[in-house]
């Protein structure tokens, strides 16, 4: 029974924890975040916005139905008959007819009781001091702009996906090396006291070691709660819920990296230049923030130039067609028709245009500048995280060669504490030295891979 448990138990585990590598991950996160998500509904809203925009060129129809219902008394009001009298020319005191007249004889549709009026206008913009045109124009850079809002947004994915991916190589590394610290250290503190047992060996001795122990302990738990914050952040990446297995990341050789790594560690001056120069000239070109803010410019651009728009006229065609217009909606009965070309011009509007004009004119220097900031700190990223690949390769062979003189410090000190020649202390610091050292070269190796991460995100195409 106990069997049959702990298979199961072994089967849940596995599911749960299945290895996945970095490029599936990343195309999970692009499925399910929903950050990400959100920036793809947005740029559908781009594309809607863009053929809004295009529809005010196109002319618009409306078809209007009234219907108006008068009281009796008003009715009856404007069908009586009133007797106007007619003069004579010749003798205006003498009164040759009478000529009847009603309210309803100045209305030529006649009045009804309830009037039925069926009319269809139709509205053709001809010029508009240019702001249809370039409103259209903006809602096609806008969405542009979404669309590389959304290449942006999936490359920063894409690094934060693989940041929390070796992250969590890294800690694991860091917790196996830390387990062996551990286990080292006990194991040690049991010589220890095997020596004190037998009056070789202080009781000072026993109580650094048994420091040393509960240090690791602690060291080992943070390292645990670590993890677990980062699955945490790697789970919400990946838009899993709490039901649902997490595929956790492949491992990893990290002697791979050794050629491209000695390759950076030995860059020259020139070579460093040369190679800084092709990464600075493929984010100009490439980089989809670097594209956006140019995009921005425009836009800022355009609508500086719809405020000086707004001291041109504005030109209009208006048809109207009037198909019945009396007591029955049967569509039959009294037409007419219009057309009108309505012109309009801003001769005074108390300033508005003006101050518009003013701040318009000012937020495009604004946002040029901004631009010019922005685009000058993109480039200094890039620059960054270049050197700081150059950084972590010749950290990486630093701490390999730190770790191979730890090792061969920790085997003289180890040797000679058995021999009583060197005192607990100086193999206490061997030990922390040659573990301190494994864990600075995992670090640095995946400090150099999240670097070269980083420097995807600036470069990509």
């Amino acid at each position: 029974m106990r069997k049959i448990i702990l298979m199961i138990l072994s089967i849940f585990v596995t599911s749960f924890l299945y290895a996945i590598n970095l490029e599936d991950a990343q195309k999970i996160a692009r499925q399910n975040n929903k950050n990400f998500l959100s920036q793809k509904a947005n740029v559908e809203q781009a594309n809607w916005n863009k053929y809004n925009a295009f529809t005010n060129f196109l002319p618009k129809f409306s078809l209007d139905e009234s219907i108006v219902r008068i009281d009796n008394d008003t009715y009856n009001q404007a069908i009586q008959t009133i007797d106007i009298p007619v003069f004579d020319i010749n003798n205006p005191s003498n009164i040759i007819g009478f000529l009847p007249m009603s309210s309803s004889s100045m209305y030529p549709d006649g009045i009804f009781k309830t009037t039925y009026t069926t009319k269809l206008t139709i509205q053709q913009p001809i010029f508009n001091g240019g702001k249809i045109f370039l409103g259209y124009q903006i809602a096609n850079l806008s969405k542009k702009q979404a669309d590389l809002n959304l290449q942006s947004k999936g490359d920063n994915l894409d690094y934060q996906v693989a940041e929390v991916y070796f992250n969590l190589l890294k800690m694991n590394d860091v917790l196996e090396i830390s387990e062996k610290s551990l286990v080292s250290s006990q194991v040690q503190l049991e010589k220890v006291t095997e020596k004190f047992d037998v009056g070789i060996a202080k009781k000072s001795d026993i109580l650094q070691w048994k420091v040393k122990v509960e240090n690791d302990k602690i060291t080992l738990e943070e390292i645990k709660n670590s993890i677990a914050v980062l699955k945490t952040v790697w789970k919400n990446l990946l838009g899993f819920d709490t039901s649902e297995n997490i595929p956790l990341p492949e491992n990893i050789f990290l002697s791979e990296y050794d050629i491209e790594i000695k390759k950076y560690s030995r860059f020259s001056e020139n070579e460093k230049d040369r190679e800084l120069q092709q990464i600075l000239s493929q984010t100009e070109n490439y980089n989809p923030d670097l594209k956006n803010l140019a995009i921005t410019e425009k836009i800022a651009k355009k609508g500086y130039q719809i405020a000086k728009g707004n001291f041109l006229p504005s030109l209009n065609l208006q048809y109207s067609r009037q198909f019945e217009s009396d007591d029955k909606l049967d569509f039959d009965g009294i037409t007419k028709w219009n057309v009108a070309a309505i012109a309009s011009f801003p001769i005074f509007q108390s300033g508005a245009n003006f101050t518009n004009l003013k701040k318009s004119k000012y937020e495009f220097k604004k946002t040029k500048l901004q631009l010019e900031d922005a685009k000058e700190k993109i480039l200094m990223g890039a620059e960054n995280s270049f050197y700081n690949i150059i950084t972590n390769a010749k950290k990486v062979n630093g701490s390999k060669l730190a770790l191979e003189n730890s090792k061969e410090n920790h085997k003289i000190i180890n040797d000679f504490y058995k021999q009583n020649m060197v005192t607990n202390t100086e193999l206490l610091d061997a030990e922390v030295m040659l573990f301190a050292g494994e864990m600075n070269l995992a670090v640095a190796y995946y400090d150099y891979i999240l670097a070269k991460y980083e420097l995807y995100k600036f470069i990509k195409k």
